[in-house]
């Protein structure tokens, strides 16, 4: 090193001697000085460059697959998105069609209950208080407490309750007119039957309705 020497001048020689001495004990194997001209700023070691290249590279090659890593799992939260929202809507479609299962069984089941009450008419009924949710049911959707819930309609629309008389038959004379329950009779009043009867036979609901004693 000439600046070290013109620096150091005669004592240039005992300054490189203490460093190889430094330089080659065992134990500072990986702790080496070297001794560079660092005055233009130039110095790094080929090794040093070159591992530092390779880093480099290393990192830039990292980033890039971090990056696609990333788009990866945007795509793949995309489809996930899709297919949650699918489940989602399957999920709701389930659940819709339970609740029409289990709102048709109550239907059913009241009106059977209606049936065994003597309510001729239990769509009427049901109807005319409101809907199948406006009456009680226990938790297995069974209907409770009907005797007292049908009382004020045996009062307002007695016509829709069996007497305890026989079935009023309408069987017009030659026998080719209707051959069922007279749905404008008091003992087999029924709207939803007599609505049926006059959407498909305003002539024959008439003449039924007559036997009844009721002029439509």
């Amino acid at each position: 090193m000439e600046f070290l020497k013109e620096i150091l001048g005669e004592k240039y020689a005992e300054f490189e001697k203490l460093i190889n001495d430094y330089n080659v004990k065992p134990e500072n194997k990986e702790k080496q000085i070297k001794l560079a001209d660092l005055g233009t700023g130039e110095y790094v070691g080929k090794g040093k460059y070159s591992t530092m290249e390779t880093d480099n590279n290393n990192l830039k090659e990292q980033l890039k697959t971090a990056n696609g890593t990333i788009e990866t799992l945007k795509k793949s939260n995309g489809d996930n998105e899709t297919l949650q929202k699918t489940i989602k809507e399957h999920e709701e479609t389930i659940k819709n069609l339970r609740v029409d299962s289990e709102k048709s069984r109550k239907e059913y089941s009241l009106k059977d209950k209606l049936r065994s009450i003597d309510v001729t008419d239990p769509d009427y009924l049901i109807y005319k208080h409101g809907g199948v949710d406006k009456f009680n049911f226990d938790k297995d959707g069974n209907p409770i407490g009907l005797e007292e819930t049908v009382k004020s309609y045996k009062e307002s629309i007695p016509q829709i309750f069996k007497t305890g008389k026989a079935d009023t038959n309408y069987n017009p004379a030659g026998g080719d007119g209707y051959q069922g329950k007279n749905p404008f009779a008091k003992d087999t009043f029924n709207l939803t039957e007599q609505g049926k009867l006059l959407k498909s036979n305003p002539a024959q609901a008439k003449e039924l309705a007559a036997a009844a004693g009721i002029t439509i």
